[in-house]
C-alpha cells in the first residue's frame, strides 16, 4: 500500500462500510470458521470443561503423570487484558489519541500460550506443574488510511504455572516484548520509532471464589529497556465471572471481566478495560464473542505515553 499524502482526492464522505469491507470480510470468514468448529463439537456437559487435547502421556509406579504438549493452563489468561497473547480480528472504535490517525481502526493478534509439559500428582488434592511457551502478535491498522500498518509488538515469553486442588494458583514468567512502527505510517507522518523494547520478570497469583468466580493479580519488572523514557515497574489485577453453560443447547455461558493496569513509565496512571459477552470450549481452546471497552495505553507500545478510549467488537480464540 502507499502512503497517502495530505491532500490527496480521496473522497472525503466514503461511506462506513467501503471503509471497512477488508476488516469485515475477514472478521465473517473467522465467524463462520468458528461456526462450523462449534457446530462439530460435541456437546458440552453443563458446568464442565470440554476434556483439553493431549499429546503423549506417561503414567508412572508412583501415580504421577507426565504430559507433552498438553492442552489448556492451570493459570487461565486474564480476559479483559487487551495485551494477552491471543486470536482476535477486532473493529476498534476509538477516541484517537495517536496523531494522524483516525477511527475506526482495525486490530489483528495472533498467538497463545501453548503448553509444553506438564505434571500432575497421582490424587486431584495434589499440586500440579506445567510449563508453557508464551507467544503473540498484536498489529493496528488505520482503516481510513488505506489500512496503513500504524504499528505492531511481537510478545514471546516463557511461563512456569502451578495449582493444586485449592483456590489458589501462581505463574511466574520471563516476558519479552518488542515494539515497531508501521512503514506506510512513519513514511506519512515522519514519525520516528523509538525502539521500544521491554525484558522482565513477572510473578502473578490467582485465585478462584466458588466456581464462577475469579480474582488474579501480577506484577512485573523489566531488566531490559532500550528507550530512555522506560521504567521497570508494572502491576495488574482484576476480578472475571462466567456463568454455568446454559445458552444454546448448552454450550455457551456469558461472561464478564474487568482488568486494571499501571505502569511506572506513564507514571501509574491506571489503565482499565472490561469485557462482557458469550464463551465457549473445545479441546482446549476457549471461543469468546463479545464487546470490550477500554481506556489506556495503545496494544502498540511504541505508543505507550498515548491514551485512548475504544470501544471493540469481535471474537476472541484464546489456546
Amino acid at each position: 500500500m502507499q502512503p497517502t499524502p495530505h491532500g490527496s482526492d480521496r473522497r472525503p464522505c466514503d461511506p462506513l462500510i467501503t471503509r471497512l469491507r477488508r476488516p469485515l470480510v475477514v472478521a465473517a470468514y473467522l465467524l463462520v470458521t468458528i461456526a462450523a468448529s462449534w457446530a462439530q463439537a460435541q456437546p458440552a456437559v453443563p458446568d464442565e470443561e470440554s476434556e483439553p487435547r493431549r499429546g503423549p502421556t506417561w503414567t508412572y509406579a508412583s501415580g504421577r503423570t507426565l504430559k507433552l504438549f498438553p492442552g489448556g493452563d492451570l493459570f487461565p489468561i486474564y480476559v479483559a487484558d487487551p495485551h494477552r497473547p491471543t486470536n482476535t480480528i477486532l473493529v476498534d472504535f476509538t477516541r484517537v489519541d495517536i496523531e494522524d490517525t483516525k477511527s475506526p481502526r482495525f486490530r489483528l493478534s495472533a498467538g497463545g500460550r501453548f503448553g509444553v509439559l506438564k505434571i500432575d500428582p497421582p490424587s486431584p488434592a495434589g499440586r500440579s506443574w506445567q510449563i508453557s511457551v508464551e507467544a503473540g502478535l498484536d498489529a493496528l491498522f488505520d482503516s481510513q488510511n488505506n489500512q496503513d500498518a500504524i504499528g505492531w509488538d511481537g510478545n514471546y515469553g516463557l511461563t512456569v504455572t502451578t495449582a493444586s486442588g485449592g483456590p489458589l494458583a501462581l505463574k511466574v514468567g520471563v516476558m519479552h516484548t518488542s515494539a515497531h512502527m508501521g512503514d506506510e505510517y512513519a513514511d506519512r507522518t515522519g514519525r520516528q520509532r523509538h525502539n521500544y523494547t521491554r525484558e522482565e520478570v513477572a510473578v502473578g497469583f490467582s485465585a478462584r471464589m466458588g466456581r464462577r468466580w475469579r480474582t488474579y493479580a501480577e506484577t512485573g519488572v523489566a531488566y531490559l529497556e532500550r528507550y530512555e523514557q522506560q521504567e521497570p515497574w508494572r502491576v495488574q489485577g482484576g476480578i472475571e465471572y462466567e456463568s454455568p453453560q446454559s445458552l444454546w443447547g448448552d454450550r455457551f455461558s456469558w461472561f464478564w471481566a474487568s482488568d486494571l493496569s499501571s505502569m511506572q513509565e506513564r507514571d501509574w496512571r491506571l489503565d482499565t478495560s472490561l469485557q462482557a459477552g458469550i464463551a465457549t470450549r473445545s479441546e482446549g481452546r476457549t471461543y469468546r464473542l463479545g464487546i470490550q471497552v477500554h481506556d489506556g495505553r495503545p496494544t502498540v507500545s511504541d505508543f505507550f505515553q498515548f491514551t485512548e478510549t475504544s470501544v471493540t467488537l469481535g471474537v476472541w480464540v484464546d489456546f
